[in-house]
């Protein structure tokens, strides 16, 4: 148990609101960003204190950070689509100023939840660990700010001020809004395997996932990032059949070569850009990356350094999979 206040940023999304009831449980005090007024019930309803302020505000964002010790960072522009201005506003100016009045409000813990799939942009991913260098994928304004904000959180680490980013595979549960996306789309007979779905890939249980961010909040060492996944690997077939078995839909078996999904991913992001269509398109070449070759990536340091060991098993998270 601790006893603390704690600032969330992106509360109101599907990670934050599941992590302040476990924050609270801890012992926290929790203080959370609401840029709306259906944001702002949302993270009351968690039993969070709503602060209504913008990302760009950073005198109204000190204010409500003083007399916290620690922040945690989970807001991004991912699934709203946009420019990459739109993109490098929110991921990287944003960040930016929860970092300036993090140190201003006096803050002594800051955590900033990044993205693996960072690493994207690169060799092949096996065996990939936080020695491995992030990237800037030009096909995806998400990654690209997510990768430059990353880099920021932690050159802000200084004495009296930790800064670490914890940086979790594909996010999934209860209510997720990918798992959602994909089983519409097998519904409605618009899901398509790439290359058969044959990939190995890590993954993180939201259950997984909070349990590591809270670690990180207690034990996470000046300028680190850590990588937390479920136990062990498993085929991206594999995984989607049984999301959608969860949801008593039959395994899926139609597939896509992998350079005719990249072509149709890449004309959608360009009609999306284009017509600036609002949200993400059906298929994207992040999509097409993420799903089209082994996604393998260990979480060894956040076993050594932070205690990690996930709560959940694989088996055990399918086996109480509950329809979104």
């Amino acid at each position: 148990m601790t006893d603390a206040t704690l600032f969330v940023t992106g509360g109101s999304g599907y990670l934050g609101s599941r992590l302040i009831p476990g924050l609270l449980s801890r012992g926290y005090r929790v203080r959370a960003l609401a840029r709306s007024a259906e944001s702002a019930a949302v993270v009351a309803e968690r039993g969070a204190q709503p602060i209504v302020a913008e990302l760009v505000d950073v005198s109204a964002l000190t204010d409500a950070m003083t007399g916290c010790s620690h922040v945690l960072h989970c807001a991004a522009r991912l699934r709203e689509g946009g420019s990459l201005a739109e993109y490098h506003r929110d991921n990287v100016a944003g960040t930016e100023n929860v970092l300036a009045a993090a140190q201003e409000a006096g803050v002594l813990r800051f955590v900033m939840v990044g993205a693996a799939m960072c690493l994207l942009g690169g060799p092949t991913i096996e065996n990939a660990d936080e020695t491995w260098p992030l990237h800037e994928p030009r096909y995806s304004p998400y990654a690209r700010t997510k990768t430059i904000a990353d880099r920021k959180v932690l050159a802000a680490d200084r004495e009296g001020f930790t800064t670490c980013v914890v940086r979790p595979g594909w996010i999934w549960g209860p209510g997720d809004p990918q798992s959602a996306s994909i089983v519409d789309a097998a519904r409605n007979g618009r899901l398509r395997l790439i290359d058969g779905g044959r990939y190995p890939i890590v993954t993180s249980h939201i259950d997984n996932t909070v349990h590591a961010i809270d670690l990180t909040l207690q034990r996470g060492n000046h300028g680190q990032a850590y990588y937390v996944f479920d136990d062990g690997s498993i085929e991206i077939g594999d995984f989607l059949a049984r999301i959608l078995a969860g949801h008593g839909i039959p395994a899926h078996t139609k597939s896509i070569p992998r350079r005719a999904a990249w072509i149709t991913g890449t004309i959608m992001d360009n009609v999306w850009t284009m017509l600036r269509r609002p949200g993400q398109p059906p298929i994207s070449r992040l999509m097409v990356a993420l799903n089209s070759g082994p996604f393998l990536v260990n979480d060894n340091k956040a076993r050594r350094e932070l205690g990690y060991t996930p709560l959940v098993s694989l088996d055990q998270a399918f086996a109480r999979f509950e329809k979104c």
